[in-house]
């Protein structure tokens, strides 16, 4: 088994995690300290890396649960504008007045997991298996939790008209 240094598992993996934190949060003080988080926890578990997995599969593993427990601490959920303009749920100018989550009704009527399977699944466009081996749960609650997302949303459209 090879042991990874954390400068070589850095230099790796920075590219992909900002990425990904990029589309969880919006501003870019926000992006730095979840950035920040991810890898403080890839530090600390490092030396408990078994190498069953592709070290890049491991932090990116690593970064959305950490991108989970974030936003789950987060008052505002900035990142759920980027969202609701990829479904085209509100208008542009709603969406930059929208700053608390009550305000963002559709996706706020969301658990935290069921809008985490709703990013990966249709922004990410990761595939359901993926998902799943990601939030370490069973296909069929990814398939279900999925549904129900989709179906709030929906609902909530069609109740509220968005906003």
């Amino acid at each position: 088994m090879k042991q990874y240094e954390f400068n070589e598992v850095y230099e790796a993996c920075k590219d992909m995690v900002w990425k990904l934190v990029s589309r969880y949060v919006f501003s870019r003080e926000d992006r730095e300290d979840l950035f920040q988080e991810v890898f403080l926890n890839v530090h600390r578990a490092l030396p408990r890396f078994r190498g069953e997995a592709k070290v890049g599969t491991w932090v990116f593993s690593i970064a959305v649960n950490v991108s989970i427990n974030y936003i789950k601490k987060q008052k505002r959920y900035r990142w759920l504008t980027d969202m609701l303009g990829a479904f085209r749920i509100i208008e542009p100018e709603a969406v930059e007045a929208a700053t608390d989550v009550g305000e963002l009704k559709p996706l706020a009527k969301l658990s935290a997991r069921q809008r985490m399977i709703l990013l990966l699944a249709e922004v990410e466009e990761m595939k359901l298996g993926k998902v799943a081996q990601l939030m370490k749960m069973p296909v069929g609650t990814v398939k279900s939790n999925l549904h129900r997302a989709r179906e709030i949303i929906k609902k909530e459209v069609r109740e509220n008209g968005g906003i």
